[in-house]
């Protein structure tokens, strides 16, 4: 994905690190949308849910939940999931505000 360095938002200068705002209580949705817009990512109100669902699991347990468990929690199908987010699961931790796994399956996934 395609970081700035930092991003104003309300007058507010976010610093960001490989598209993570470096102090977490930062993130936002509104955040995401930035950066998504700069990917070329357009976020509907079904991609703020899985956002919003994903931001939970972490707050909960620390980790980006798996397209499985995020498919399984909001009943969306993986090919469905993935074009909400340019068919890039890391897309969907980074754009939550949260680190996506160790070696992210997105290009596996992104490829079924």
């Amino acid at each position: 994905m395609k970081c700035p360095e930092a991003v104003v938002l309300g007058g507010k200068r976010i610093e960001l690190a490989r598209c993570l705002p470096k102090n977490q209580s930062d993130w936002s949705i509104e955040l995401a949308k930035v950066l998504a817009e700069i990917n070329g990512i357009k976020i509907t109100e079904a991609a703020v849910s899985v956002l919003k669902y994903v931001r939970q699991f972490w707050e909960q347990h620390g980790i980006c939940p798996p397209v499985s468990v995020i498919e399984s929690e909001l009943g969306m199908g993986k090919t469905e999931l993935l074009a909400m987010f340019g068919g890039r699961y890391d897309a969907i931790c980074i754009l939550a505000g949260v680190e996506p796994p160790a070696g992210c399956l997105s290009q596996v996934l992104s490829s079924i």
